[in-house]
């Protein structure tokens, strides 16, 4: 059983563990293991032991932008937060950092070492592997303007790196999004900055969002992606969907581009409410809204 086999590697793991816990849309059912390794080669094992006992895997940060079906996933999430998190200076405008750190420590520890570059990253949830996985971006800035090169498993489980320059990075996408790899740790490009001016950056940054988005609500971060030519949030307002509500689902009164989770939603409400968004807003405006949030795909049986 692999148990026994992650017993014997000294990995930590979880049965049948409630994955809201681990997203902060905080909706979804069980999944069969949730595994918690701390070294890229207990990853490696983690990805190998996964493979031979033919269980279907995937990986989870912060789950910050991720929708988990009530019915959960039949298979092992690789859990990297706190576990892996490790961050360290390389010279002077280089920082490396596991997957598993928060945008928030990340920019913390940059403030610090005043280095700037990475204000824009300071109120985005979710860890390092996410954020470069969807180049994630806010206020201008992205994280395709900072990363210089990401070290990775690809699918053979090797160890690869690549420049930034080759992640393909676009529009809420890059290389990852497209290849079955696992981000490890990213090396960032920044600059020698002033003390008070990132802080006073970051602070301003902070106060914005939470003047502008549901911070005190369930959200999985932005519904959609941004149509070319306008904005998400804007035309679910002009279809004067705001406060609409399916179940505990509903569209945030204090920004169109959150669908939130009120209290108790379901993945059938969250769903259901955002195709509601989705064919209103093509209906009035023509425009087709993407969805932004991955969902996480229930699997069949395997175990």
């Amino acid at each position: 059983m692999i148990k026994n086999d992650l017993e014997k590697y000294q990995v930590k793991y979880q049965e049948n563990a409630v994955l809201k816990e681990y997203t902060t849309l905080h909706i979804g059912g069980e999944a069969d293991y949730i595994v918690f390794p701390n070294s890229i080669s207990q990853i490696q094992i983690c990805v190998t032991l996964f493979k031979k006992y033919q269980i279907p895997y995937t990986v989870l940060g912060k789950g910050s932008n991720v929708l988990v079906l009530d019915e959960g996933y039949r298979g092992g999430i690789i859990l990297l937060d706190d576990n892996f998190s490790d961050i360290e200076m390389m010279d002077k405008t280089h920082v490396k950092v596991q997957a598993g750190m928060t945008l928030k420590g990340l920019c913390q520890f940059c403030l610090t070492q005043q280095l700037t570059g990475l204000e824009f990253a300071c109120g985005i949830p979710g860890s390092v592997g996410g954020a470069v996985y969807m180049n994630a971006g806010a206020y201008g800035g992205e994280m395709k303007d900072v990363v210089e090169s990401v070290i990775f498993l690809d699918e053979h489980n090797t160890i690869k790196c690549l420049s930034g320059e080759q992640l393909c990075f676009h529009y809420r996408q890059s290389y990852f999004s497209q290849n079955q790899s696992i981000i490890l740790e990213v090396i960032y490009r920044l600059e020698i900055g002033n003390f008070q001016h990132i802080e006073k950056k970051m602070t301003e940054l902070m106060n914005l969002r939470y003047q502008k988005q549901p911070m005190e609500n369930y959200s999985a971060g932005s519904t959609f992606k941004r149509p070319k030519g306008h904005y998400a949030s804007a035309l679910i307002k002009y279809c004067q969907l705001q406060g609409f509500s399916i179940g505990d689902a509903e569209v945030s009164k204090k920004h169109a581009g959150f669908l939130i989770n009120k209290a108790n939603a379901t993945s059938k409400d969250f769903l259901t409410l955002m195709h509601y968004v989705q064919k209103e807003v093509y209906e009035q405006t023509g425009y087709l809204l993407e969805s932004e949030v991955q969902i996480l795909n229930h699997q069949e049986k395997t175990l």
